[in-house]
């Protein structure tokens, strides 16, 4: 007999606890607890696959016993709600503008311009004419990507999603503060309702790997961009080490249920809005594509984009930025690191 790995016990002992409300609770608070373990392994020198193996075997030994106590027998049967019903589209809205509505001020204002002026000056990318720059955050999500390039000094930024709580969201955060200069609109992006040639930075992060044709969202990118403004798009990325591989478990572990009820069960833990967002995008995400560097740069060339070029740095916690630093067993961990790539036409 085949002998079967520590992932596929963990999965066994995890749809043996059944579908009642508890069984549900209980498989959500995986997700916090591998989050914290992969933090504490990668953050240490040793051998991070034996502590990968120990982190998943531990949690299926606590998953096991709460069978073994009775936990699929505690509570009312949990409804699920299946990736196929209603549409992809609405889902992802729905999923994305309600992670993004929990957000506390400072990660919605202070925190995205942190990151964004981070990853720009480590890969030396010059904005110094930003301020006579319109921006296109497309796939701007609850809007803080949007606001961050107008506070970095864009004369306008434009955010564009088809999330309709995170256009509210972002319309309300926006008008509260009253800045000016920056606008919100629905929209998909794969379809982006502009003229050619018409934005000079194009920025899409994190977007085009949640979506059913991610090559025509980058066609579409290109398409407003003007000739010799700036795109900038990040896709994640294949190989990824393994942080993917725990991610694909998780999401495993999470794909039959639901969504609302996973976000208050973090919330009831006493998680943050942001850490809430980083524990569940991925993982519940119904399209979650990852692409190797050459399909992305074969892409864009594909697509009309010119002086392409990969970052190699990022922000602190950034994939790519441990994987430059040297971290110990960093392409073991992560892979090749986030595929983050600026280019003209």
């Amino acid at each position: 007999m085949t002998e079967i790995s520590s992932s596929q016990r963990f999965l066994l002992a995890a749809r043996e606890l059944g579908t009642t409300r508890w069984a549900s609770f209980t498989r959500v608070c995986c997700v916090p607890f591998l989050f914290d373990g992969i933090e504490r392994v990668f953050a240490s020198d040793r051998d991070p696959v034996t502590g990968i193996d120990e982190l998943v075997d531990k949690l299926t030994n606590f998953l096991k016993a709460a069978s073994d106590n009775g936990i699929n027998h505690l509570g009312t049967t949990s409804e699920r709600m299946m990736f196929d019903h209603p549409a992809t589209e609405e889902i992802t809205g729905e999923h994305y503008g309600k992670l993004f509505n929990g957000f506390s001020e400072a990660s919605f204002w202070d925190e995205p311009v942190a990151l964004l002026r981070t990853r720009l000056s480590r890969n030396n990318i010059d904005i110094s004419n930003l301020s006579d720059q319109e921006v296109l955050d497309a796939g701007c999500g609850g809007g803080r990507y949007t606001v961050a390039w107008k506070s970095l000094g864009a004369a306008r930024a434009v955010g564009i999603d088809i999330s309709p709580i995170g256009i509210a969201n972002a319309r309300q955060r926006v008008i509260k503060a009253g800045v000016a200069g920056v606008n919100f609109q629905m929209g998909n992006v794969l379809d982006l309702p502009f003229p050619d040639n018409h934005f000079d930075i194009v920025f899409s992060n994190g977007v085009l790997h949640h979506t059913v044709d991610w090559e025509k969202g980058v066609a579409e990118m290109i398409r407003v961009l003007k000739p010799g403004g700036m795109g900038w798009l990040y896709l994640i990325e294949n190989p990824g080490g393994l942080y993917w591989h725990v991610i694909e478990l998780m999401r495993e572990l999470m794909k039959d249920e639901d969504r609302e009820s996973a976000r208050i069960s973090l919330r009831m833990l006493g998680l943050p809005g942001n850490r809430i967002f980083y524990m569940l995008d991925h993982v519940m995400a119904p399209i979650n594509l990852r692409t190797t560097p050459n399909q992305v740069e074969q892409c864009l060339a594909s697509s009309g984009a010119a002086k392409v070029r990969r970052l190699e740095r990022g922000a602190d916690f950034d994939r790519i930025e441990k994987i430059y630093q040297g971290a110990p067993y960093a392409r073991l961990k992560y892979g090749v690191g986030e595929n983050r790539y600026i280019f003209t036409k």
